[in-house]
């Protein structure tokens, strides 16, 4: 009996040796590569000072073009926006940017009308994409500080101590991953090299969608966060609100610059969906916003 438990000990041990070896080398192949953006990041983007950034949900991803708008504003911008992602992610992103000794003049705020409606602190779908810092301090304290603790943040978490927890926990979104980008380093995920990303032409069918009214107020514990960051660094944050199909807002004008287009667009085939432009809509409204950016950096005297 002695000798078969020590047979099942071992084996254990093997195991969770082998698990731990393999976990370790997927994050740092992940580390070492740009498919998500937190490496991208730290990996393909030499430069060091930015015009603006955009830190964003998928609407600021697929909105916003950061090389249509740099045509036409002579301006330097790179587009950090991840999707599936609310308010906590984009206080995250905007540390981990700093972190890596980047600077930005203006940061552009661009989530999903969802974080606003949830006050809650919260935690997004896709905050795995910062396992592979898990060691660094501010990734780590975000992880264990979440007040919506369940079984994705606990892992994530404790990850720095027993990393196959994350790894195996998001073995499709990580391990997978891992393996295309230990040989394909370069390889980004589904976004271009200033991480723009745009919708085709055809989506969704949005007929017969009816209009919608929300009442939001610009008041969220990580816009707090971030509005005291940006301020820390010098930085000039203005929130941008994507076009909407069929959506009114009401709200009290924050205190700081903000670009509505929400009604920008009347014609349903502007859209991918009803929350995301096609490509198509992603060119107009990227013209329209470097023309009330420009408005603003003037107002501002920065330039």
């Amino acid at each position: 009996m002695k000798a078969f438990l020590k047979y099942i000990g071992f084996i254990v041990l093997v195991t969770a040796l082998l698990a731990t070896l393999i976990s370790i080398s997927s994050l740092r192949a992940l580390r070492n590569a740009s498919f998500y953006k937190p490496s991208f990041l730290a990996n393909q983007v030499s430069e060091t000072n930015f015009d603006y950034i955009v830190l964003g949900s998928s609407v600021g991803l697929t909105s916003l073009n950061t090389n249509r708008i740099d045509s036409i504003l002579g301006t330097k911008g790179l587009n950090l926006s991840m999707d599936d992602t609310g308010m906590s992610t984009h206080y995250l992103m905007l540390e981990h940017f700093l972190k890596e000794g980047k600077s930005t003049r203006y940061c552009i705020l661009a989530p999903g009308l969802a974080s606003l409606e949830n006050k809650k602190a919260g935690f997004s779908n896709n905050d795995y994409r910062f396992l592979m810092y898990v060691q660094r301090d501010y990734v780590y304290d975000y992880y264990k500080n979440n007040p919506e603790a369940n079984n994705a943040t606990n892992v994530l978490f404790l990850s720095k101590w027993v990393p196959f927890l994350g790894v195996g926990y998001y073995n499709t979104e990580l391990f997978f991953p891992s393996l295309n980008a230990a040989i394909h380093p370069e390889q980004r995920n589904r976004f271009d090299a200033r991480g723009n990303y745009g919708y085709p032409k055809k989506g969704d069918s949005l007929d017969g969608k009816e209009e919608i009214h929300t009442a939001i107020s610009f008041q969220h514990p990580y816009l707090d966060k971030i509005e005291t960051l940006c301020k820390n660094n010098n930085i000039r944050l203005i929130y941008y609100l994507s076009p909407i199909y069929k959506q009114t807002l009401s709200y009290e004008k924050p205190n700081f610059p903000l670009i509505d287009h929400t009604q920008f667009f009347k014609e349903a085939g502007n859209f991918y969906d009803r929350i995301h432009v096609n490509s198509e809509g992603r060119e107009k409204v990227s013209l329209q916003f470097a023309e009330e950016f420009k408005k603003i950096k003037k107002e501002n005297q920065l330039d």
